[in-house]
């Protein structure tokens, strides 16, 4: 038998990553597709996937190859890493985002998992070789062959890092020659692996656990009716420092302190029976009540914490076959201690219905569904009975949220839906996290998973339906590197290898998605009205109007005054500014010097409470300037504006609201994101203060006013998707305001009234946004009319930078006149918008066209960055 074999070692940079490799006889009933194995690349000794298994009707001439194949060299795993339309997956994505083979498969596996090749140090097993052959030896090799008799074996990377790099090589080529020490290739073991912990389990039941608990309750009650018979030691075991040896001590009975000598009581054998029996019995009491819950086990020293037991009065319980103390696996739950509600099927509108009916109904079109509901309407309710439905009929499904962080209310709502049966996946569990939620999902054990974009890879077999929530979020991009890939385009790819139905939810989707449900290539589905309310009144406030009234505060006077009434009735309000800090600018004015960040040649921004200057793309700090350093004035000034701004001065102007400011700053982890927004769910805040992870998913039922402290902020930034943008964030935010009993209101405050997106937005109308947007683009050529590739240069020199782009220019434009790609062509290069971060310049350009795989697979850029389909040219 051969199998095509997909290694991290050989696969990279090739056209052809599989190599090929004969199955030993043995191995041959256990192949199967997606396993991981280890295979002999070279010297080394590699761990692999098998991507292919030949049949016997397979024609493989075996003089084409380089060479004979070689002997694979071990099974690691017999379970399946990797799922058939994962593979299939993994060859769509590499294929269409121009990634190595190998390095896509990687990521469809959880972290720490794949072993890295090692070669390692052993002896030889002949002791009387060793002895006659040490005579002679170095110092350096006396001391190897000593610890490899102590250690056993030792890795060659310890021994360079030990030695370092010539003295080890010196070492090991005396250790070949010697015949006294073998290096043999070997894997790693995996960093990702199960935890295992000493539990007590109870293993006493029924009438042996009531017999020995009526023996114990027995010698309590008998200690109980001598209680009296205590006697007192004549003199103190233990003195304090300072106590005469004669002091006569104070009452038996009271604390004891520095001038009161501590007394002990002598305890007869009934005595300490009695407390044994106590504490056991509490031990007992403790593991049955914990038996029937999750995670109800307890570690032995937590036991005895917790009971008061010693660790003898535990083995005797052990000796009474009352418990045992044994090794078992404990789960790492990402929701443990999470206070999950459960929650029951609710009653359907007739447009959910009809959703519904087209997710899961005989008529399924085999296209993906846009499902377009506005905030309130619903859409969560659907994809829960959806996926109860698809559960019904033996299969599972996926949901992806956009940023598991700033989700947590419908992450909740899912596993509350389906207790016990929901898995979690994103990048901020550990490693361990991962693990066991990765193989709860292999082994079937759940039948929903829930996560970030990275949720998509995960092995889930009999997949039968897969949501996309927010779908218009550009979190599912990862621009960062290699894959390039957008979790809804995957997704959508996906669900065209298994033919299972894609739902894609958004009030404001996105333009490329609703273009192509306007071409009939997408089941549009729309949900127009909110559930038991109305969507909140929209009013518009004109800035410019209000300085020439003298109103210079970043608060309307009309803002101020419904901030006002929501204090008094005792609601809730929100106020949305996308710009965390105090000030974003700090200049002179005598001189015009400004702040900027030495890495990134960005502003600084001013932060209130931590009194520094901080750049938001490096890092870095600084103290506050008083004086100039151009100039030595005293004319430093803080401009610009951002949330810790907005909090002083809501604080100034309402000193008995309670205040909660949610930005990156006060919540840096997923932790801190579920901590202020149960605060807030909870009511212990008025006004909620903070950036755009406010205006994601967010039910909150006290909130009646949502004020945009500023409209402008995302409007005007160079890029093609800036309107859509700053009209998403306006209508989300807008959707919080008014879901629960009381009508809600959201107040725009702008200086550009007369924009189309704010004017679409202050009606909730996505329909008039898209048809003015959708024509932009298409005067302009932007997406969808035509793909765009972004290219980014980073390096410290700036001359090297402009070099390398000029370089690549021509090569693009050469191959674009040689393939004839007519409709294409090359924006820049050009500085990008922010030049320098993190103390690289950067340089960018744009290719467009209708179709640049053409021009991407023979364009040789190497060392360059390549976002294919960015969801922003900034």
């Amino acid at each position: 038998m051969l199998v095509d074999v997909l290694t991290s070692a050989a696969s990279w940079n090739t056209e052809h990553p599989l190599l090929v490799y004969q199955v030993p006889d043995d191995l041959e009933p256990e192949m199967q597709l997606g396993q991981l194995v280890a295979v002999p690349y070279g010297e080394r000794l590699v761990e692999g996937i098998i991507w292919y298994v030949h049949l016997e009707s397979d024609a493989i001439d075996l003089q084409e190859l380089d060479e004979p194949p070689r002997l694979l060299h071990a099974l690691l795993d017999p379970i399946p890493a990797l799922l058939p339309h994962q593979i299939a997956l993994a060859q769509w994505v590499a294929e269409y985002y121009v990634t190595p083979l190998a390095q896509v498969a990687m990521m469809m596996l959880p972290p720490g998992l794949m072993q890295r090749s090692r070669f390692v140090l052993r002896l030889s097993e002949d002791e009387q070789a060793r002895s006659q052959a040490m005579q002679g030896l170095s110092l350096e090799m006396r001391a190897l062959i000593g610890l490899l008799l102590s250690e056993g074996e030792v890795n060659v990377e310890r021994l360079r890092e030990m030695l370092g790099v010539k003295r080890a090589r010196e070492v090991l080529k005396q250790a070949r020659a010697s015949d006294l020490i073998s290096q043999d290739a070997d894997l790693e073991a995996p960093r990702a692996k199960a935890r295992i912990k000493r539990v007590v389990r109870l293993v006493a039941q029924g009438d042996q656990l009531q017999n020995w608990q009526m023996r114990m309750q027995a010698l309590i009650e008998q200690h109980l009716q001598h209680s009296n018979d205590i006697a007192l030691s004549p003199e103190p075991m233990r003195r304090r420092p300072g106590r005469k040896k004669g002091e006569e001590p104070a009452n038996p009975w009271a604390v004891p302190s520095e001038t009161a000598p501590a007394l002990t009581l002598t305890l007869t054998t009934q005595d300490k029976e009695s407390l044994r029996a106590q504490h056991q019995l509490a031990a007992i009491d403790l593991l049955l009540h914990s038996q029937h819950e999750p995670a109800g086990h307890w570690t032995p020293h937590a036991l005895c914490q917790a009971s008061k037991m010693t660790s003898a009065q535990l083995q005797q319980l052990v000796r009474d076959q009352i418990v045992v103390i044994e090794e078992t696996e404990i789960r790492r739950d990402p929701l443990f201690e999470r206070s999950l509600l459960a929650t029951q099927p609710l009653d359907l509108t007739p447009d959910q219905l009809l959703a519904l009916e087209s997710i899961i109904g005989p008529d399924y079109q085999h296209r993906p569904i846009l499902l377009h509901g506005v905030t309130g309407s619903g859409k969560t309710e659907v994809y829960l009975q959806a996926l109860a439905a698809l559960i019904e009929r033996g299969q599972r499904g996926i949901m992806l949220v956009p940023e598991i962080a700033l989700t947590t209310q419908a992450v909740l709502r899912v596993a509350g839906r389906f207790p016990n049966r929901v898995a979690i996946i994103h990048s901020e569990l550990s490693v361990g996290e991962r693990y066991d939620e990765w193989r709860r999902i292999r082994a079937g054990e759940v039948d929903v998973v829930i996560g970030s974009r990275s949720a998509l890879f995960a092995p889930v077999a009999d997949l039968g339906l897969i949501i996309v929530d927010e779908e218009h979020e550009p979190a599912y991009k990862q621009s960062e590197r290699r894959p390039t890939y957008h979790a809804r385009e995957t997704a959508i790819a996906l669900s065209r290898i298994m033919d299972i139905p894609i739902v894609l939810g958004s009030a404001t989707p996105s333009v490329e998605t609703f273009f192509r449900a306007n071409l009939g290539e997408y089941q549009l589905v729309e949900l127009p009205g909110r559930i038991g309310a109305s969507l909140p009144p929209v009013e518009i406030i004109d800035l410019r109007t209000e300085l020439h009234t003298g109103n210079t505060s970043i608060i309307s006077r009309r803002l101020h005054e419904e901030l006002e009434r929501v204090l008094e009735r005792k609601q809730q309000a929100i106020l949305f500014l996308n710009r965390r800090g105090a000030a974003s600018c700090v200049l002179c004015r005598d001189c015009g010097y400004v702040a900027i960040c030495e890495n990134c040649d960005i502003s600084f921004t001013y932060h209130s409470t931590e009194h520094i200057l901080l750049c938001h793309y490096c890092g870095r700090q600084s103290k506050i300037l008083h004086f100039c350093p151009n100039c030595k004035s005293a004319g430093m000034r803080y401009f610009g504006l951002g949330t810790e701004k907005v909090q002083e001065t809501i604080q100034k102007s309402f000193p008995q609201a309670r205040l909660l400011r949610w930005d990156r700053d006060t919540a840096r982890n997923r932790r801190a994101h579920e901590q202020l927004l149960d605060r807030f769910a909870s009511r212990e805040a008025d006004i909620l203060i903070g950036t755009q992870m406010i205006a994601k998913g967010l039910d909150l039922p006290g909130v009646t006013l949502v004020g945009v402290v500023s409209a402008d902020i995302a409007l005007n930034l160079p890029d093609y998707s800036a309107a859509e943008r700053a009209f998403t964030l306006m209508t989300q935010v807008a959707g919080r305001a008014g879901r629960g009993a009381e009508p809600g209101r959201v107040i725009i405050q702008t200086f550009s009234p007369q924009h189309f997106c704010i004017d679409a937005a202050s009606r909730h109308d996505y329909h008039e946004f898209y048809a003015t947007e959708i024509e932009t683009r298409r005067r302009y050529a932007y997406p969808p009319f035509r793909r765009f590739v972004k290219f980014t240069y980073s390096h410290e020199n700036r001359h090297r930078c402009q070099n390398e782009a000029l370089l690549l220019y021509e090569r693009l434009c050469d191959w674009i006149e040689r393939l004839g790609l007519q409709e294409t062509d090359i924006v820049g290069p050009a500085p990008a918008l922010m030049e320098r971060l993190r103390g690289k310049y950067h340089w960018q350009m744009i290719a467009r066209g209708p179709d640049l795989h053409r021009l991407l697979r023979v364009i040789d850029a190497a060392g360059w960055e390549i976002d294919i389909d960015p969801t922003s040219t900034l």
